[in-house]
């Protein structure tokens, strides 16, 4: 006793607790429906009874009564033969426990045990059912527990008693049945409840899962993954809306890793500015005199050229990456961004590439930086020549929306899906000879606007650029 007094059992409740979800949900509905089923089975039961007992005493009393009315004749005549084969024909069925005919003084006429013939009852039922002169049912347990109705009916001749007419009967098994079919009708929905609570239970525990998982695939920064679920319910939006959820946090921190990177350049510029961009200058000079001096036909003449070209080339890299690393200060003053696409188109070689206009000219000035946005435009529209390999097109399209909208596509190579996130990365490139600022530069002159920028590309098919400008900075 003492060791049992130290082992601390877990409680239902904690038990409760530790089970996962779809193990509550079963135990809460089976034990729902195991109560429910429970409940209702006592009540048929206690009705089924009620209603069985009511039957069996109007059986009881219309089998005694005709049992009464059937003798009188036979033992008026003293045709004993005549109420034993009555009786006898009473006597088959299964509930029948006894039947017999008493005179007035309890003394066995006939019986269904012809045994009991001229055997004297004085006992306190036969003496209740000699003194009665109507119907009556009284109850008793017999010697195994079992309850046994004792109905007797009197027989009279006018106005003179010359008899009574008793039936013994058992109802056990009529309980016993009623019970066995009840307790079976209840096994077999408390059996097809559990099957239909697991079922139903799972249903339910089964997306909460995914959307757990989802969840954590989330917190290990999985944002790639996605789970499908076919209910429409809320659970199924709410895994909708953590696939959703994933996407859009993927932007941001594509977003976030973008706009880091243009700090860190920043940071990066400053150690060029002193450490490369007067040694380079340097470069450039020496060879640009080293070039002059030598003759024309000297075969060193084309190395300094290599060099003038090399250092050039760095100096241009060295002044985009500065362009987008110095914090730029706006010079604000409205422009009419369709003259501003079209001085930038003016820049930009385009070979025999078409340029198709969709211009919203109802749309007012916008508020901006002219020389930034002019740089962005030219940047894009580069780019969109570039991609041109054969027969292609440019189109531009300009719409005031509450913003101003304006969508840059080409019919060139594209982009691959898989390299969206990454474009606007500083010296990301897909081209052989680029440096991967443009874009770069693009997405700071559109942030620096309070503007947002998005891509649309299909490989083979063409991209397209869509920038949106609040038009007040």
């Amino acid at each position: 006793m003492e060791l049992l007094k130290k082992i601390k059992l877990p409680s239902l409740s904690n038990l409760y607790l530790r089970l996962n979800l779809q193990s509550k949900f079963f135990v809460y509905f089976a034990g729902l429906v195991i109560i429910v089923v429970c409940i209702v089975s006592a009540a048929v039961f206690y009705f089924q009874k009620q209603m069985i007992l009511k039957q069996a005493q109007e059986k009881a009393f219309s089998l005694t009564r005709t049992l009464a009315y059937s003798s009188l004749n036979a033992i008026l005549l003293d045709d004993y033969i005549t109420v034993q084969t009555l009786i006898d024909a009473m006597s088959d069925g299964q509930d029948i426990i006894s039947i017999a005919i008493l005179d007035t003084t309890g003394k066995v006429i006939a019986a269904n045990t012809p045994e009991l013939r001229g055997r004297k009852y004085s006992d306190p039922l036969t003496k209740k059912a000699l003194s009665t002169d109507t119907f009556i049912l009284q109850r008793k347990p017999s010697s195994n527990g079992l309850e046994i109705w004792d109905t007797a009916v009197p027989i009279f001749k006018l106005e003179e008693r010359i008899g009574t007419a008793r039936i013994k009967y058992s109802v056990e098994d009529t309980y016993k049945g009623l019970l066995k079919t009840i307790l079976g009708i209840g096994l077999l929905a408390i059996l097809i409840s559990l099957a239909l609570s697991y079922k139903f239970s799972r249903s339910i525990s089964k997306p909460i899962q995914k959307a757990v998982h989802l969840a954590e695939e989330y917190g290990k920064g999985n944002l790639d993954l996605a789970v499908s679920v076919n209910s429409h319910d809320e659970i199924g939006q709410l895994v909708l809306s953590l696939n959703k959820l994933s996407k859009k946090l993927k932007t941001l921190i594509d977003e976030k890793i973008s706009n880091e990177n243009l700090v860190m350049l920043g940071e990066f510029g400053s150690y060029i500015i002193h450490d490369l961009k007067n040694p380079l200058s340097g470069i450039h000079l020496l060879a640009d005199g080293l070039h002059r001096k030598l003759p024309a036909d000297s075969p060193l003449k084309k190395y300094s050229m290599e060099i003038l070209l090399a250092s050039q080339k760095l100096e241009d890299f060295i002044r985009r990456t500065l362009d987008i690393a110095r914090s730029t200060r706006l010079n604000i003053k409205p422009v009419k961004l369709n003259n501003l696409i079209e001085e930038a188109i003016q820049e930009v070689s385009f070979a025999s590439t078409p340029i198709v206009r969709k211009y919203d000219y109802d749309m007012p000035d916008v508020m901006g930086d002219h020389q930034l946005l002019l740089m962005a435009f030219k940047n894009l529209l580069t780019n969109a020549a570039e991609a041109i390999t054969d027969n292609g097109q440019i189109s531009i399209e300009t719409k005031w929306a509450e913003k101003a909208v304006i969508k840059i596509s080409d019919s060139g190579i594209g982009i691959p899906e898989d390299r969206l996130t990454s474009i606007f990365r500083p010296f990301f490139s897909m081209k052989d000879q680029g440096h991967g600022l443009g874009l770069a530069m693009v997405k700071k002159a559109v942030i620096s606007h309070q503007g947002n920028i998005k891509v649309e590309s299909k490989k083979g098919e063409g991209s397209t650029f869509t920038i949106t400008l609040p038009g007040i900075v």
